[in-house]
């Protein structure tokens, strides 16, 4: 499994709510510095993020502040879970969360969030839920926005009612606009791709096409290409279901033309696992479109030719295809 960007963590350095001060006037500041964007090295492949962030953990140790530290093992125990050592990220997290302190607020709210990722992984949704509630309440309370909206976009990805999944995302994308800082409101184009994908759910299919729209729009702001691109599939998609296939149909062919240039050039910004999940969902919108367009036309095919004496004498074969092909 690779770990990327693509689907709902914004493109953003995650704010660890260091002193800035300490930071400052720290004599290793610079190796400090690193340690403070650690979640920068969470992209890629889960055993790879897990040696990196362990070659870490010494200095990390050593600050006199222990919250990075400990949040950093957080993180490791999600590289654990993805690589299915399930029971290592328990332990992993246990070991973190018996050096909490009282005031260790966003250490905790961290490690909660991720022992909730960890029963996620593991098919544990009704232990990951309250969970995620509980890191949420706690970021809310004490203002850490990124990570408050990163525990309401997983209540929406585990609630398996639709209803709730628009609900918390709704209430996420509220948040996120309001957010002070630029790593809340960076979790704008993943809320509303997600909330788009729940609206296609229920059948509201304008108010996916708005959300998906809305998304491409931060996605571009972004500027992360591969998120554009995932954006553009999610616009085109919910245009298919607005019988807009038409409008859809270049958006689709665009981004196949798009990976297929990366591919021969060597060029791919993605992991190839990647390439073949997003690449494949393109392929299916145009397979959707494509069979549409084959039954409609078939059936205008069958609506003309059945009248024609001639052609129903001698190619009856042929008639028959049609009107197979338009049911």
């Amino acid at each position: 499994m690779i770990i990327n960007q693509l689907n709902d963590k914004p493109k953003q350095e995650m704010n660890l709510y260091v002193e800035d001060q300490y930071m400052e006037n720290h004599p290793q500041s610079e190796h400090i510095s690193k340690l403070k964007n650690f979640d920068d090295l969470f992209i890629g492949d889960p055993s790879e993020i897990e040696k990196n962030l362990r070659e870490l953990l010494p200095k990390a140790k050593a600050l006199k502040d222990q919250s990075i530290y400990l949040q950093m093992m957080a993180r490791i125990a999600l590289t654990e879970a993805l690589q299915k050592k399930f029971e290592d990220a328990h332990n992993t997290l246990n070991t973190a969360e018996k050096l909490l302190k009282s005031g260790d607020h966003l250490a905790r709210a961290r490690i909660l969030l991720e022992r909730g990722r960890v029963y996620q992984q593991a098919d544990n949704v009704e232990l990951a839920t309250p969970l995620f509630k509980q890191s949420y309440e706690i970021s809310k309370k004490h203002q850490f926005d990124e990570h408050m909206l990163d525990a309401a976009h997983m209540i929406g990805i585990v609630s398996e009612d639709v209803h709730e999944k628009i609900k918390w995302n709704e209430l996420a994308i509220e948040l996120a606009k309001e957010s002070k800082v630029p790593r809340g409101r960076a979790w704008l184009g993943p809320l509303y791709h997600n909330v788009g994908q729940a609206y296609i759910e229920v059948e509201q299919y304008q108010n996916a096409l708005n959300a998906s729209e809305k998304a491409l729009e931060y996605r571009k702001q972004e500027g992360y290409a591969p998120n554009v691109r995932v954006a553009k599939w999610s616009v085109a998609r919910a245009m298919r279901f607005l019988n807009r296939q038409n409008e859809a149909l270049p958006i689709l062919l665009s981004l196949v033309e798009e990976y297929e240039l990366m591919v021969k050039e060597d060029t791919l910004d993605i992991p190839e696992p990647i390439l073949f999940s997003v690449r494949g969902l393109v392929y299916e919108e145009l397979s959707e479109i494509y069979q549409a367009n084959a039954k409609y036309f078939a059936g205008l095919a069958y609506d003309d030719l059945s009248k024609d004496e001639w052609f129903k004498k001698l190619e009856s074969t042929r008639l028959e295809r049609l009107k197979k092909l338009s049911h």
